[in-house]
């Protein structure tokens, strides 16, 4: 049987729009030579001028997109040892001269160490936006030849349908498709080919979809621009996020001075919580089982071009809350908080080239600006149940224990410190309770991507597992907003990563012969048999961490470990460095492994890079990979609530950015189609509007 699909003639004139605004776009592409950074050189009369071309770099990149009313900064850098400036027009309007500012040099937009550099001219102008929907042009000319342009879109955003009063964006850092059918195999059990106590949380969505994960830099995305694209609409360059990048910044100074200025003087893009904060009065949660530093609770509201700059990003947190909207910061990283030298392991740094105070604690600054404070289990309960308007919780110096060993399957002993599912529960109640103009929540399962790396299977599904078990949270939140008697207190709710992380695959079910060596190859079943997780008490976490028939995963992206199929009682990393080469670990299932019976693993070898070329001059400034990495594999997305329609099908990973502001401004579509036809009915079906 075949379904039509009927457009509205709304629709139907949209759709006629579409396709000729995507023709004139393919006619002045097919018209402007495209360089490498994919900007539009014009064409060149001599040598001279096409080196003037490929030395000149606008930012925003060519092909970007902001909303309507969202502030961008607007860079060109011209070449180096230039004698003319460089001028600069906007839709053919000249703007060099700008606040009485002309013809701005690196010399005196950059910092300290940016000039000792010698960096080449530019000019910066802060803070541009546009107040209707459009396309621009910006155009920079050399010795009065025109060198480059870029062009860039306005989306509007604001409509005049149903609009969500709040989201909640769950990431599962590194989480790619296999990753998600881990944890259902794990947690829900299969019984001929059928899963016994039904699907995650997160399959039991209105929408499926999958998003595109490359950054502007590479195409494979770091967790810096992997979380920026969502929080800005905007690709950026790997380790950096908010910021598009310039000509100042230093792979040098990030390991001399990571806290340099220079790594916050960046070309920025207005984040998701600032607009918001600024446009509609909402407030900010940002919660994680990784250090709150980190690059991808970060990026929502930090604005950096290195993101380990850990001391400055605790301190924007603190100093920026207003204009972030800040309300809720839960997860590991005290150690940037509290002041260098605390008997709790304080390590905030001492840049050269920045005002930091390394004495500055933190803690008591968020708690005398009205924040609850909270580092246990117990006393988040506490504070949950006060339903704090503000709260601050560092339960781990830096990331914090895997629900693996939060729940006693390591060597190691974890107490009192809380998981993720109890952390989202306690930021919706604060949240919801001090947010009249509605609220953005982020929160992160940060250790998928940190226990792929590691290559160590069954941490990263227990972190899976505890992933979704927040989206549960989130989802019954948002079952009682949409259903409730007030159609303006909508939720949305969104679950994605930000890239897959180690070519995480399911291989299949072990074999329980006893015949067979336990770090045999031959115990990976082809083609055979189920697994055998149980789920007595129905939390989720199977009884038993190693089954006779566990599920057996490989590493597509991986490094040499040894393998013997067996959970592994301490976090070992699966590689050391010898003679300068990356090698298995032979103290994680190898020959010096501290458990006799774990000595016998399997040498498996790794896909990426060891250190085996560096005598070539192309390795000496490369150090050799010691963890798997992340893939270029698209991501799963799923979504429920108002708009999430929209998130259907394949998408880049800027485009989340823009449909979750259309549900926050009532502009997202609903769709027509005809369902399916019989002789008794002919009537047109409208789709559940979602």
């Amino acid at each position: 049987m075949t379904t039509k699909i009927r457009f509205s003639a709304r629709c139907r004139s949209r759709l006629r729009s579409s396709i000729v605004g995507l023709s004139l776009m393919a006619l002045l592409t097919s018209s402007l030579a495209v360089t490498s950074r994919g900007q539009a050189a014009l064409p060149a009369t001599n040598q001279s001028d096409a080196a003037v071309q490929l030395s000149v770099r606008i930012m925003p990149p060519d092909g970007s997109a902001f909303l309507v009313g969202q502030r961008f900064d607007i860079r060109v850098e011209g070449p180096p040892n230039l004698s003319d400036p460089v001028s600069i027009s906007l839709d053919g309007r000249d703007i060099s001269k700008w606040n009485n500012r002309s013809h701005l040099t690196g010399r005196q937009l950059d910092h300290p160490s940016s000039r000792a550099r010698n960096v080449a001219p530019a000019f910066l102008s802060r803070e541009w936006s546009f107040p209707n929907a459009g396309r621009h042009t910006l155009r920079a000319t050399v010795d009065g030849k025109a060198a480059r342009q870029v062009s860039f879109e306005i989306i509007a955003w604001q409509g005049t349908g149903p609009k969500v009063r709040n989201v909640i964006l769950l990431i599962g850092d590194g989480m790619g498709v296999a990753h998600r059918t881990a944890g259902r195999v794990v947690s829900r059990g299969l019984t001929e080919g059928r899963y016994r106590n039904g699907m995650l949380e997160m399959d039991q969505m209105q929408v499926t979809g999958l998003v595109t994960t490359s950054s502007l830099t590479a195409m494979v995305t770091d967790s810096a621009p992997g979380a920026s694209c969502y929080a800005t609409g905007n690709k950026a360059a790997n380790h950096q996020e908010g910021v598009f990048p310039d000509n100042s910044d230093s792979e040098t100074l990030k390991r001399t001075d990571p806290e340099s200025d220079d790594f916050f003087d960046n070309p920025k893009v207005e984040n998701i919580s600032e607009y918001l904060r600024r446009a509609r009065g909402m407030n900010l949660g940002l919660v994680t089982t990784a250090d709150v530093t980190d690059a991808t609770p970060a990026a929502f509201a930090v604005h950096t071009s290195n993101r380990n700059a850990s001391t400055r990003i605790a301190d924007e947190y603190f100093d920026r809350r207003n204009q972030t909207g800040l309300t809720v910061l839960m997860g590991g990283g005290r150690q940037w908080f509290e002041p260098k030298g605390h008997k709790k392991g304080g390590r905030r740094s001492t840049p050269t080239n920045a005002k930091v105070d390394p004495a500055r604690d933190l803690v008591k600054a968020f708690q005398s600006a009205g924040f609850a404070f909270t580092d246990s289990a117990k006393s988040l309960q506490a504070v949950s149940a006060s339903r704090s308007p503000r709260l601050i919780g560092l339960f781990a110096p830096s990331t914090m224990p895997t629900a693996f060993d939060k729940l006693g399957h390591g060597a190691e002993r974890v107490n009192n410190v809380p998981m993720l599912d109890d952390m989202a529960r306690a930021a919706i109640s604060s949240l919801s309770s001090s947010s009249p103009r509605g609220f953005f929540l982020m929160i992160e399962g940060a250790s998928i991507d940190k226990q792929a790396h590691a290559e160590d299977a069954d941490r990263a599904i227990w972190e899976t597992i505890e992933f979704d078990r927040a989206v549960g949270v989130a989802k019954r939140f948002a079952e009682q907003t949409n259903s409730d008697a007030d159609p303006n207190n909508d939720t949305l709710v969104v679950v994605t990563a930000d890239h897959e992380t180690s070519g995480f695959s399911l291989i299949g079910a072990h074999d329980p012969d006893p015949r067979i060596p336990r770090g045999s190859r031959d115990v990976a079943r082809a083609y055979q048999g189920f697994t055998d997780y149980k789920d007595g008490n129905g939390d989720g976490y199977p009884d038993e961490v190693d089954p006779p028939n566990k599920l057996i995963v490989g590493f597509g992206a991986g490094t040499d470990r040894y393998e013997d199929w067996i959970s592994n009682k301490l976090p070992l990393p699966p590689t050391v460095i010898k003679d300068g080469r990356v090698v298995a670990n032979p103290r994680r299932d190898g020959p010096e492994d501290v458990d006799p019976a774990s000595r016998n693993g399997t040498l498996i070898t790794g896909q990426v890079e060891n250190g085996e070329g560096a005598a070539i001059a192309a390795y000496v400034d490369r150090e050799p990979v010691m963890n798997a990495v992340h893939t270029a594999s698209d991501i799963p997305l799923t979504a429920s609530g108002p708009g999430a329609m929209q998130f259907v099908g394949v998408q880049d990973n800027t485009s989340v950015f823009f449909k979750m502001m259309r549900s926050l401004g009532g502009s997202y579509q609903r769709i027509y189609y005809d369902g399916p036809r019989n002789a008794s009915t002919r009537r047109r079906r409208r789709a559940k509007s979602f």
